[in-house]
């Protein structure tokens, strides 16, 4: 039997799945020509897969939810060895269709499909586009002026919450991101954005404010009065981005992309 470890490395999970696609599916052929005298083509294809998969399914199965990330890179590797045995075992133009259907998959994960998987993870929906529903809880947060912003604020207007806290450095390299949708929105009453910083232990008096401030943006910054409120919008990573309608509820729980978008969406439709 043929032991092959999984094709990892490279720039990310997208280039890793595409190249893997395409070695796996040559090296299925490779195989099939040079065993076939030997051994029956189910065989091979079996003896394949497994040579995939034995060094990685026992780690897959103890740490199931830490290797989900990977899980696509994976099955479109598996998906290359059976395209690569069925290519073989096909006459025309059924093995030239299934191999057309193969690379549409593993190109619409490297440019799609992946976005969409790390969101399911992060967030919970392919999306972040969710059923509307109310705050799950009461909405308090004091500005930079030590003024309360509360529920009362959001009414009426459509809303963007990013939450974030000081140490989170995904949250600034995403900044620039809430920079541009405040600039874009500044003098719509109808729309608010806010950066809600969820305080640490380890913040200074003003720390969040002055950390926007130094980076140049703009755009404004509030602190939970409740220190748990992330939590309990449930937030499980950092930076998280929800968009609430002119109904106070809220129809979007994700990535900042995906949020802007529909902010944009909402004030085509004057929602």
């Amino acid at each position: 039997m043929i032991a092959v470890s999984p094709l990892r490395g490279y720039a990310n999970f997208q280039t890793s799945s595409l190249i893997g696609f395409i070695a796996y599916f040559f090296l299925t052929s490779v195989c099939l020509k040079k065993f076939k005298s030997k051994l029956a083509t189910w065989q091979i294809l079996i003896g394949v897969i497994i040579g995939l998969w034995i060094l990685q399914l026992p780690m897959r199965i103890i740490y199931f939810e830490a290797t989900l990330i990977s899980l696509p890179d994976s099955l479109i590797h598996t998906l290359g060895i059976i395209c690569g045995f069925l290519c073989w075992r096909l006459k025309s133009p059924l093995n030239i269709l299934t191999t057309f259907l193969g690379c549409l998959i593993a190109v619409f994960m490297f440019y799609q499909g992946y976005d969409y998987w790390f969101h399911k993870l992060n967030f919970g929906t392919f999306t972040g586009k969710v059923e509307a529903y109310n705050l799950p809880a009461k909405f308090e947060a004091f500005g930079e002026q030590k003024n309360l912003i509360t529920e009362k604020d959001l009414n009426n207007k459509i809303v963007l919450l990013d939450f974030w806290y000081t140490r989170c450095g995904v949250c600034f390299e995403k900044f620039p991101q809430v920079q541009a949708v405040y600039s874009k929105y500044k003098n719509d009453s109808s729309v608010m954005i806010l950066a809600v910083n969820k305080p640490i232990e380890e913040d200074k008096p003003n720390q969040a404010f002055n950390d926007i401030r130094e980076e140049g943006h703009s755009f404004p910054v509030v602190i939970t009065k409740d220190e748990y409120l992330a939590e309990r919008f449930g937030v499980k990573g950092y930076p998280t981005t929800f968009v609430i309608n002119t109904n106070g509820q809220i129809i979007y729980k994700g990535d900042i992309e995906g949020a802007v978008k529909m902010v944009d969406e909402l004030k085509r439709n004057n929602l």
